[in-house]
């Protein structure tokens, strides 16, 4: 578990100065397009022409990958007088707790 301040400060960009700034969690949107260049290139052999491909001398096999234990948290850093938000560094964590800041 993570514990992170509810509150931060931080430099907002759009008022040129340092304010105390919100902290919350969004839902991740963000999702992979695809496949990236190499895996394409890797698909596009193991396609093969006749026996098992020009590439490859072994027969194909598919190799399961293990899924992460954790994911990436979204956090957003919102500023309280002009209201934009921006994305902060997202750490991997399974669970994020709010930590409140006197």
């Amino acid at each position: 578990m993570v514990k992170i301040p509810d509150k931060m400060k931080a430099y907002c960009p759009n008022c040129k100065k340092h304010v105390l700034m919100t902290v919350k969690q969004e839902k991740t949107t963000r999702r992979g397009g695809g496949l990236g260049k190499a895996a394409r290139q890797a698909k596009r052999r193991r396609r093969g022409y006749g026996n098992q491909g020009r590439y490859s001398k072994k027969p194909v096999t598919q190799t399961k990958m293990a899924s992460k234990t954790s994911r990436k948290i979204d956090l957003r850093l919102e500023c309280p007088e002009c209201k934009k938000k921006w994305a902060m560094n997202r750490p991997r964590a399974k669970r994020v707790e709010f930590v409140k800041i006197m």
